[in-house]
């Protein structure tokens, strides 16, 4: 038997709500990863209490978030520790993208609408609530839908992508009948935004079985759909950096920036980041850039090195990387108190310094800047 100990003041949380007579239990991703003994930061909780009564409980002592009240979730902040607090549910009428909810009081009807067995799991002092033998899928690290997944697909296009993610964590090897329900309803993808998208994807990379989840993508052209390109499994293997983002373009090294931006959703700033990526020549001296990007620098090294074919080796032994933020220690007015006249000369004197700079792998300090800053006025 397990033996649950979850945090006191989520526990206190639970307290209240059953001392104001209303069945409540953890479920999900805690009480999963409770039985796992893996480290979980969220507490979600399933009651009967509306959400109204929620609030009359917890208002006076508790900080709440009710952006997810209509949906019947509030949030409620006890001494650093959020609990999502939800009224017990039933779906009326999903079509694959939305669906309407109705609130009940029986927990396996709540149940009945979650999507994996191993997410279908609450627990209260009275001990382990499961339907659908979600600890014994959990023990055989198997995750399968909760009855039919064809079904459960159609109901929600996203639970493709979480299938996915949840497999590329928990399980050992993907559930037959969940590939096949995901591989015939694919092109549900398409009614998914680009930032739910993102949100599981980026969940998916990194964990322990990722390289079989890309294999079953690719091998059921789910990338295609996906992504609108053909997704190089063997890329995953080969790439040795630790930045997502550069991760989904060296698995799709066919799909353009602009289109991978757009379907994921992406933002300015992480589009930059790709095109910076995108123009790394292979020749590239990655002294010029490490000054401007800093650690990160290393990141579009191990990008390069994928991108190219190239080994990283030889760029990771030059020494420019022990200056750590290395900055540029002169500016304009450094070289107009040298007594250079002002103009465009200014900037050139600067730049000249600066790559000199750079090829002594940033070690010259400001005095030595200086001096051959004032060394150039005679050549």
């Amino acid at each position: 038997m397990n033996h649950f100990c979850f945090d006191q003041r989520a526990m206190g949380v639970l307290q209240i709500l059953k001392q104001a007579n209303f069945d409540s239990w953890f479920v999900g991703g805690c009480v999963r990863d409770m039985i796992l003994n893996k480290p979980f930061a969220d507490y979600d909780i399933a009651t009967c209490a509306h959400p109204d009564d929620i609030i009359k409980l917890l208002a006076q002592d508790f900080e709440l978030d009710l952006k997810g009240k209509k949906f019947g979730c509030v949030r409620a902040n006890h001494s650093g520790i959020w609990c999502e607090i939800t009224t017990l549910r039933k779906d009326i009428s999903p079509d694959g993208r939305h669906t309407k909810v109705a609130f009940t009081s029986n927990i396996k009807e709540d149940a009945t609408r979650r999507d994996f067995t191993i997410n279908a799991m609450y627990w209260n002092e009275n001990g382990l609530v499961d339907f659908f033998r979600g600890q014994e899928d959990l023990t055989h690290r198997n995750v399968s839908f909760i009855g039919n997944a064809a079904q459960r697909v159609q109901e929600d296009y996203l639970r493709i992508l979480r299938f996915f993610r949840f497999s590329s964590v928990y399980a050992h090897e993907l559930n037959e009948e969940g590939v096949k329900a995901c591989n015939f309803y694919q092109s549900g993808l398409q009614y998914l935004s680009g930032t739910r998208v993102w949100d599981e994807w980026k969940k998916t990379l990194f964990q322990a079985n990722t390289q079989k989840v890309l294999q079953t993508i690719e091998t059921n052209d789910i990338d295609i759909t996906l992504f609108g390109g053909k997704l190089n499994v063997g890329n995953y293997s080969i790439y040795k950096g630790n930045d997502i983002l550069l991760l989904t373009k060296v698995l799709f090294p066919t799909v353009h920036t602009e289109y991978l931006t757009h379907r994921l959703n992406l933002n300015t700033h992480q589009k930059e980041w790709l095109e910076i990526a995108d123009n790394l020549r292979h020749d590239c001296d990655f002294r010029e850039i490490y000054p401007q990007y800093g650690n990160a620098t290393k990141e579009l090294v191990w990008y390069w090195a994928c991108k190219y074919a190239k080994s990283s080796t030889e760029i990771f032994a030059q020494p420019f990387w022990q200056a750590e933020n290395p900055v540029f220690p002169l500016s304009g007015k450094d070289i107009l108190k040298l007594g250079c006249q002002p103009g465009a000369i200014v900037g050139d004197y600067l730049k000249r310094t600066q790559q000199w700079w750079v090829q002594n792998n940033f070690i010259p300090e400001y005095e030595d800047c200086l001096h051959y800053a004032e060394s150039l006025f005679n050549k």
